[in-house]
């Protein structure tokens, strides 16, 4: 029977034996055990687990030593290094080494976290649809619209399209087609290029205004 064997019966032996003179001295000096309470199942409990331990020993024998001396050889080696002289002390690296894989770790969380929608803002209203065109800008540095862009709102198209002459009604009735080359959707505006391009500017002003500019403008990644 090897060492450890012998120490795990011994330690099995102790405890039963110890559990055993515990109970009876309860018995005599304290209260009365509740019905509930079972001194049977402690001592079956505790005979259970000092077999279950003396087995895990007894299998466990020929590793437990090539273990147990791999992490003396191991905790020996990382003293002798931070001990040593290097560059700099080595319990000087040791932090910095820990604080590299703390941060290590915390990079590779981030990119593993699902992203938060931020809250738009008014500079990402840049595009809206209007008189069945669509129209796209960007602002200056004092929040002016500059370059005012009309595009086709057809699904899937986005082809940027040009106000032209359309067909003429009358003294002060003039139209503007903003037709697109690629499917052929062709708006039809009342008014002159110039004046619907300042009706345009002026919506955006309002719904910058109002706050309405956020029921065109989706949730930013």
């Amino acid at each position: 029977m090897t060492l450890q064997f012998r120490f795990a019966v011994q330690v099995f032996c102790s405890r039963v034996v110890g559990l055993y003179f515990l109970d009876g001295f309860a018995t005599h000096t304290s209260k009365p055990m509740a019905s509930n309470e079972k001194p049977a199942t402690k001592i079956f409990v505790t005979v259970a687990a000092g077999i279950a331990l003396a087995a895990i020993l007894y299998v466990c024998r020929h590793w437990l030593p090539p273990i147990f001396r791999w992490l003396t050889g191991i905790l020996a080696s990382t003293w002798t290094w931070i001990a040593s002289s290097h560059a700099l002390p080595g319990w000087i690296i040791v932090p910095l080494v820990i604080a590299l894989l703390w941060c290590t770790i915390l990079i590779v969380a981030s990119f593993r976290r699902p992203s938060i929608p931020r809250e738009p803002h008014w500079r990402d209203f840049a595009e809206f649809e209007f008189l069945g065109v669509l129209w796209r800008w960007h602002y200056g540095s004092r929040g002016d619209i500059l370059d005012l862009v009309s595009f086709c709102p057809q699904r899937g198209c986005d082809m940027q399209t040009y106000g032209q002459l359309g067909q003429y009604y009358g003294m002060g009735q003039e139209t503007t087609v903003y037709r697109c080359d690629r499917c052929g959707h062709a708006p039809e505006v009342q008014g002159g290029r110039e004046l619907i391009e300042n009706k345009v500017i002026r919506e955006i002003q309002r719904l910058l205004r109002l706050d309405a500019w956020k029921n065109h403008v989706r949730p930013i990644s």
